[in-house]
């Protein structure tokens, strides 16, 4: 039976146990884009601290609007890839995985569809300088305010073109760029994809959509998803540990053959890892429990099996 410190095989790679840290931001970027040593560190740290897999803080496939003083992580040049490197190397050295989110924060609104064409090109050249820096995989976004969430949430996308419309057209950049990525760096890197259970709005994707956006990013090649909602969405949701375990099993339900994160067990150990038992989620989110308290992978291993 699995559990919490069990580990996990996906793709041919191993997690050394169910544990994620989230892909929140570290507050460590800079405005240069680069891995800072600050950075390197805060990461480098929670990786000693026994998390199985870090998901990274966005990384931008193209520049900011504002190219000076925009705190970011970039991925959009050749030139991050030394650091990005250092980073990977470090986290490996803990045994931790290591998936660099990959995030565009423009409005869809603004691009024509030549610009889309050209930004699904840039997500596809950021995936390999992710594979080239060393990195086990790369996670792509509908659910944190960027442009795939932007297209893909029938609330959100207002386009009247082959990227717009019902789902099939608002789905259509992603499942491109999902496609390129295992075409041509193949299938043991891996492609993660994180989606929101629900949109709480007036309009807003429901658990149905969810569920067809989960067995179409599948097919495309996914071979991890991450359920969430966003912070917007959550803000009136009562919290208590396990919250989130019937939106997320909403989808795991009809993704068997892929692991499913789950969250929102709001950093009770035993929640989290009596979640892994009955088979609610395969893998476990921690967000503000992990900037915190780094050692908590630790203290799950102390707790439960001591």
């Amino acid at each position: 039976m699995a559990d919490l410190l069990s580990s996990l095989i996906i793709a041919g790679k191993t997690l050394a146990n169910r544990i994620v840290m989230a892909p929140t931001p570290s507050g460590f970027a800079t405005a240069d884009g680069f891995v800072s040593a600050d950075l390197l560190a805060y990461y480098a740290r929670r990786a000693q601290g026994g998390v199985g897999l870090i998901l990274s803080e966005p990384l931008l496939v193209a520049p900011p609007p504002l190219s000076e003083g925009v705190a970011h992580l970039g991925l959009y040049a050749d030139a991050f890839v030394p650091r990005l490197h250092q980073l990977a190397v470090a986290l490996h050295a803990h045994h931790t995985r290591l998936f660099f989110s990959l995030e565009c924060y423009t409005q869809s609104e603004s691009l024509s569809s030549a610009a889309l064409i050209s930004l699904r090109e840039q997500f596809i050249l950021a995936a390999w300088r992710a594979y080239c820096a060393g990195a086990d995989g790369v996670l792509l976004s509908s659910a944190d305010g960027g442009i795939l969430h932007n297209l893909i949430s029938p609330s959100r996308n207002r386009r009247n073109d082959v990227y717009g419309g019902d789902l099939a057209g608002r789905m259509r950049l992603a499942l491109e760029v999902i496609e390129a990525i295992r075409t041509w760096i193949g299938p043991r890197f891996i492609v993660g994809f994180r989606l929101p259970a629900e949109e709480f709005c007036a309009g807003g994707m429901g658990m149905q959509d969810a569920r067809v956006v989960a067995r179409r990013v599948i097919a495309a090649g996914v071979r991890m998803l991450d359920v969430t909602v966003a912070a917007e969405d959550a803000l009136n949701l009562a919290r208590f540990p396990g919250w989130a375990v019937p939106l997320v099993n909403g989808i795991k339900r009809v993704t068997p053959e892929v692991p499913v994160i789950g969250f929102g067990v709001q950093g009770d150990h035993y929640v989290a890892d009596s979640l892994i038992r009955d088979g609610s989620i395969d893998l476990v989110a921690l967000d503000h429990t992990l900037r915190y308290n780094p050692d908590w992978p630790q203290q799950a291993q102390d707790l439960l099996e001591g």
